[in-house]
């Protein structure tokens, strides 16, 4: 999954907007995000993530990306560790303003191996959580 990550951060800083998801707290979105990616539902997925700073005109460019990146990588991987057996949040940190949010997940393989991730989250304009894609 960091290599997942690393895919994320790249195209973040090429391609960023704002869209709507159904995720009422940090730790859900990023647990929806996960379980979306492992049952191949990318369109799904990259509407929990945060597309900001960048135009509207590349937004769709950007989707399209990530989509396939999340394709070409994420799924050959994941199918060689067994699949998503389950994933749980450990921890979330929400920002004294509320923006912002940290949420800490342990992600369990169909194969066994376990591995925590982390993913830093803003509330955009709509109320909704997204997947903030570092720099």
């Amino acid at each position: 999954m960091k290599k997942l990550l690393s895919i994320f951060a790249v195209v973040a800083a090429i391609f960023a907007v704002s869209c709507g998801v159904d995720a009422a707290t940090p730790s859900e979105t990023v647990v929806k995000f996960y379980e979306l990616v492992a049952t191949g539902e990318y369109e799904a997925a990259v509407e929990h993530l945060s597309f900001h700073a960048t135009s509207p005109e590349e937004v769709e460019q950007g989707k399209a990306m990530i989509v396939s990146l999340l394709s070409e990588k994420a799924a050959p991987m994941l199918e060689k560790k067994g699949g998503l057996k389950s994933i749980e949040a450990i921890s979330e940190t929400i920002s004294e303003d509320g923006k912002s949010a940290k949420v800490e997940v342990n992600i369990t393989y169909g194969n066994g191996t376990e591995e925590k991730q982390a993913g830093d989250l803003i509330l955009d304009e709509a109320g909704y959580w997204k997947l903030k894609l570092n720099k």
